[in-house]
């Protein structure tokens, strides 16, 4: 009955779910794609903003004394000297808020990878321990023949059943894992659970290849760091030439003046006075503030290196340890095994040696899937860094 259970898991007539599935699924589904959408577009409009010319004031007033009627429209020009600092800042919070954007993008990537192949992981374990159950099932039944046969004790056999009882309860808690990590995949790309009865996924996928490293500049954290200081810093200029007195033009027009036939233009120009503050303070601010965006990117690309050489470490490291295992101890395990009950079936040894060669199996099994399931960590870990998404 489990075994057919287990069958039925891993059949359905829904199509597969590939990890290029899930990931679209996920950013159909999702609103994180969104989310970062919404922030480039922000930045973006604050481009435009840094690059808009201010509105000119108008003015109408009315005097007893003549010229009684006066219209005066006063144009601002100080922004001549700041909207080339100004919209540099804003191109560089533009890049920025794009490194942040696919940062974020590359660590929902990420969850959905673990997610996916843990999902992978857990079937792989549910049908290795199917198998195992129908080993052990055939050993009872080699068992029975034999102690029929009067060649082994009772004892014996019921240490056989034993194991079989024992590998019964390992797959309805292998079943359990499973239904748990689909579910936590379904809720991840915002599918339901009966999406993912078929999933289309090798943890060994990639195992033979390897990963073009960028270099450091070329790192989204990097960017993000190196363009917020870009920002600070152009932010700082913008503020050194706000304190610059530069006028601003006043033009209108007077009339109701009996003396004149027709109504009078004024012309003229409006200087700020810095009388009571000269923007001292506000450059100094901005200067910190620079100061402390560009120690942060010294410190962004430090940081950066140690990860890299680090997620790159792990990865070789992982990529070694699932390949021996995939391709040396588990094909090693299962030639044990097979010996054991070739020669337990022929009565040339006990059960001892036997359940010891089938236990011994299931561990060299699922150690092979755990370390594969780690490089499939180790690659995420990796794309989180560099930013790369399926």
């Amino acid at each position: 009955m489990i075994c057919l259970l287990v069958a039925t898991l891993w059949q359905a007539a829904s199509p597969p779910l590939t990890l290029a599935n899930a990931w679209q699924a996920a950013l159909d589904h999702r609103s994180v794609s969104r989310i970062v959408n919404a922030d480039i577009a922000g930045a973006t409009a604050g481009v435009r903003v840094a690059g808009q010319v201010p509105n000119p004031t108008m003015s109408a007033s009315y005097t007893g004394s003549v010229p009684r009627g006066h219209v005066l429209v006063d144009q601002p020009l100080s922004w001549l000297l700041t909207r080339g600092a100004d919209r540099d800042a804003a191109r560089a919070a533009l890049a920025g808020s794009r490194a942040d954007s696919a940062i974020q993008m590359a660590q929902f990537a990420g969850e959905v990878r673990r997610s996916f192949f843990g999902a992978v992981a857990a079937e792989a374990r549910s049908r290795l321990l199917g198998e195992q159950q129908a080993v052990a099932d055939s050993l009872v039944r080699i068992a029975h023949v034999r102690y029929a046969a009067g060649d082994i004790s009772r004892f014996e056999a019921q240490q056989v059943e034993l194991e079989s009882r024992v590998q019964s309860q390992a797959v309805l808690v292998a079943l359990e894992e499973l239904a748990v990590s689909r579910a936590l995949l379904a809720s991840l790309i915002g599918r339901s659970t009966a999406d993912l009865l078929v999933l289309d996924g090798s943890l060994g996928a990639g195992l033979a290849e390897r990963d073009s490293l960028p270099s450091d500049d070329e790192l989204p954290v990097i960017i993000a760091a190196l363009q917020d200081s870009v920002a600070a810093e152009r932010t700082a200029a913008s503020a050194a030439r706000a304190r610059i007195p530069f006028p601003s033009i006043e033009a209108g027009t007077e009339w109701s003046d009996p003396s004149e036939a027709h109504a009078t233009a004024v012309i003229g120009i409006a200087v700020p006075v810095p009388l009571w503050n000269r923007g001292g303070a506000q450059v100094a601010q901005a200067r910190a503030r620079a100061g402390q965006a560009a120690a942060r990117t010294a410190e962004a690309r430090r940081t950066a290196r140690q990860q890299l050489e680090a997620a790159r470490i792990r990865l070789r490291s992982a990529a070694a340890r699932a390949e021996f295992a995939r391709d040396s101890l588990v094909p090693d395990g299962r030639s044990l095994r097979d010996r054991a009950l070739a020669a337990y079936r022929a009565g040339e040894t006990g059960v001892v040696p036997v359940l010891e060669a089938i236990r011994r199996e299931r561990e060299l099994e699922l150690s092979a899937i755990d370390a594969m399931l780690a490089y499939q960590g180790a690659v995420a870990s990796l794309h989180e860094l560099i930013g790369v998404v399926p």
